[in-house]
């Protein structure tokens, strides 16, 4: 019967697929719009304090002017974030707040990207391009599957993903970190589908629209290193030097951005003395924290990791444990505990790719052959 069943839905598949994934995304942005606030003493709200500083700057893009843009974003926040936000209009001026003002400054295209959708819809109109970015995330992830013939195991991997209340914590906020983390995703898509000058030439515009959206180059070059292993020399070389240009005005800004280690005084020779000491402690906690809050990922990170390991040589591996390296970096370089796998949100897509490639389940709803863990066929 249920065989029989199989062979009726086969010519169907694809539509029951295509409307599965949809259904799934459409109730995972409706949970995290209408459940949201402080879980745990955790800040799941959807206006995180980061985003105040993007949704003045969508504001002034929109067209108000510095003291409409703050009073709009005050009065929100006071409603709609953490309980005891408290902003002011000096905190908006780079005057008197410079040290956010530096941050936030060269931090521009997701303000840009979020302004017609605030003009449109007011603040909420800030969660339109995070929204749309775990969307693209998820779609990238699927036509990754269809490319490695691994459809049901892509699908279980955006099941797990829109599960995951980091995944969604982080995603569905007025913040840069989906967005960035979509950009790498973007990244690995065309590389895996295009070569020569096409890829130059969107490898160049990731690379630069990404450093403005937030800080990113450890990852940028953790991607060169990769090229260069598996000979793509120009494309490293590409990597290497538009993220280095990219990464400038963000250095200029803040100076110090790539040199504070939180915790550590003193000089320089003081902070990369306490840096290992700062490597530890957010490996631990961010672990900590998984295990703790969402262990359906972490158990998905901890098979894409020994997978990795066990299957080093393979391109897949590869990049994603110096993925892995460089957010484990910029956590360490930050420094800040427990901020629940935020800095490290890219290698999301990595671990995908790995875990696709080395589960590779290719049978349909009818039966058929089986590609066990490492590929061999079966009967």
């Amino acid at each position: 019967m249920s065989r029989f069943l199989a062979e009726r839905l086969i010519p169907y598949k694809d539509l029951l697929i295509k409307i599965s994934f949809l259904a799934l995304i459409l109730v995972t942005i409706l949970s995290r719009l209408l459940f949201n606030g402080m879980i745990f003493d955790f800040d799941y709200h959807l206006y995180q304090p980061d985003g105040s500083i993007y949704t003045y700057m969508a504001l002034k893009f929109a067209g108000f002017s510095h003291l409409s843009a703050a009073q709009e974003v005050i009065t929100w926040y006071s409603q709609n974030a953490e309980p005891g936000t408290s902003l002011t209009v000096g905190f908006f001026s780079p005057d008197t707040n410079p040290g956010v003002w530096s941050l936030g400054s060269t931090r521009i295209v997701y303000p840009l990207l979020s302004a017609p959708f605030v003009m449109l819809l007011g603040i909420p109109g800030m969660l339109v391009i995070p929204i749309a970015s775990f969307f693209l995330l998820l779609l990238i992830i699927y036509r990754i599957g269809v490319m490695l013939n691994n459809t049901p195991v892509a699908f279980l991997l955006i099941f797990i993903l829109s599960i995951s209340p980091t995944i969604s914590r982080w995603y569905v906020a007025n913040i840069t970190d989906g967005l960035l983390a979509t950009f790498f995703a973007v990244t690995l898509y065309f590389k895996l589908k295009l070569s020569g000058t096409k890829l130059f030439i969107i490898l160049t515009f990731l690379i630069v629209a990404a450093s403005f959206v937030r800080f990113s180059a450890p990852y940028w070059y953790s991607l060169a290193i990769y090229l260069w292993l598996i000979k793509s020399r120009k494309e490293a070389v590409l990597v290497f030097i538009t993220s280095s240009l990219s990464v400038i005005p963000t250095l200029l800004a803040r100076p110090d951005s790539g040199s504070i280690v939180a915790g550590a005084t003193g000089g320089l020779i003081e902070k990369l003395v306490y840096f290992p000491v700062s490597a530890a402690k957010v490996l631990f906690v961010e672990v900590a924290q998984l295990a703790a809050m969402d262990r359906a990922l972490l158990m998905f990170l901890v098979i894409a990791f020994v997978g990795s390991v066990i299957k080093y040589k393979s391109a897949a591996s590869q990049l994603f444990l110096l993925m892995s390296l460089a957010g484990w970096f910029i956590g360490a370089l930050n420094g800040v505990l427990g901020v629940n796998f935020r800095y490290q949100l890219p290698i999301v897509i990595f671990a995908t790719w790995t875990v696709l490639e080395k589960i590779n389940i290719t049978a349909n709803w009818a039966g058929g052959n089986v590609l066990n863990i490492v590929g061999n066929k079966t009967n």
